[in-house]
């Protein structure tokens, strides 16, 4: 998992978002799962981002450079 372009732990991501977060004015988030991953960890990711203040919530889809 990656924040921005930050490895991360699922663990600390809440507070290193509330940490991100608590000084903009607009609070929104991109989130790009690999294919390779099942839907329910980028849910996951969703609700811990709800859960650190962010209001809105983009989902980016995520392009093979093989194709």
């Amino acid at each position: 998992m990656l924040v921005n372009t930050e490895p991360i732990d699922e663990r600390v991501l809440q507070k290193r978002l509330e940490d991100i977060f608590k000084t903009r004015a607009e609070r929104i988030m991109f989130v790009k799962g690999d294919p390779d991953i099942e839907y329910k960890w980028v849910a996951e990711v969703v609700d811990i981002g709800h859960g650190a203040g962010v209001d809105k919530i983009g989902l980016m889809p995520f392009k093979d450079l093989g194709q």
